[in-house]
């Protein structure tokens, strides 16, 4: 038996989204369940995100999120952490997150990375928590690995999404509890002029893979491949390829916080969850 927490999504957000099975359909909310909109205030952190996420909060001192996305293509989603006050939750965690690939690729690993783009002190991954053996869906394998930061990367492999399905993480399971992936968020004591302290750019990043050969690296930069030798690894986690020996490479961190950080991304998001047994 599974035990699974079910969400129902309300995007204004990717064409189609709605169709894809299991992404939307109707559930009963609990209570202590809060949607978040993109924008919202939560726990201190004002919390932005793209068209394809959906987050609901559980309504505790700390900042805790369940956690749906759905990705069109490789380029990953980020959500933007602002902290806007001095007591904000010292800790952002994943309970669990559904992903859904639409990217018209298989997927073979999956990488988890962390940006703070103006503070001596960056976020980083608990390093003794994260996604157990149970939580992992696919995935088999996971590891933290230093880019720009110490541990602000964290990377499943050694699996499969294919294009049009899906991955559970963080779900508990007869096997054991899911895990959390928590991130320590290093809030400032005082705020700045403009009333905000620590910035986070939390971004999602797939990778073209799967059982066509793809394998990973990490901060080592090693070097793996599929049937024809693709070259994988780097100081931001693993990258990947297939049999034709194909690379997918996410920005480093360094770039893509640039990018991301305060850009104010817009959707309209809201759902509840219900957990259920599924035989």
């Amino acid at each position: 038996m599974l035990v699974k927490r079910v969400k129902w999504i309300a995007l204004a957000a990717v064409t189609g989204l709605a169709s894809v099975a299991g992404f939307a359909g109707a559930a009963t909310v609990v209570a202590s369940a809060t949607g978040v909109k993109s924008g919202a205030v939560v726990d201190g952190w004002e919390v932005t995100f793209p068209s394809g996420i959906a987050l609901i909060s559980d309504g505790g001192s700390t900042l805790s999120l369940e956690k749906e996305a759905a990705f069109v293509s490789l380029e990953g989603l980020t959500i933007n952490f602002t902290q806007v006050s001095t007591s904000a939750s010292p800790t952002i965690s994943i309970v669990d997150e559904t992903l859904t690939n639409l990217s018209g690729s298989s997927w073979g690993d999956f990488q988890f990375l962390l940006a703070s783009p103006l503070t001596t002190t960056p976020a980083a991954f608990d390093t003794t928590q994260g996604f157990t053996a149970a939580g992992l869906g696919p995935f088999t394998t996971s590891a933290f690995s230093t880019g720009v930061n110490p541990a602000d990367t964290y990377t499943l492999g050694g699996g499969t999404v294919a294009n049009g399905g899906t991955a559970d993480l963080g779900f508990d399971s007869a096997a054991g509890v899911g895990g959390d992936l928590v991130i320590d968020a290093n809030p400032t004591s005082t705020l700045s002029a403009n009333g905000f302290g620590q910035l986070i750019d939390f971004k999602e990043i797939p990778m073209a893979g799967g059982n066509n050969g793809s394998n990973n690296g990490g901060n080592n930069g090693s070097n793996n491949g599929g049937n024809n030798g693709s070259n994988n690894g780097g100081n931001n986690g693993s990258n990947n390829g297939g049999n034709n020996g194909g690379v997918t490479v996410p920005l480093p961190a360094s770039l893509w916080s640039g990018l991301t950080g305060l850009s104010g991304l817009l959707a309209l998001a809201a759902f509840g969850k219900l957990r259920r047994k599924l035989a």
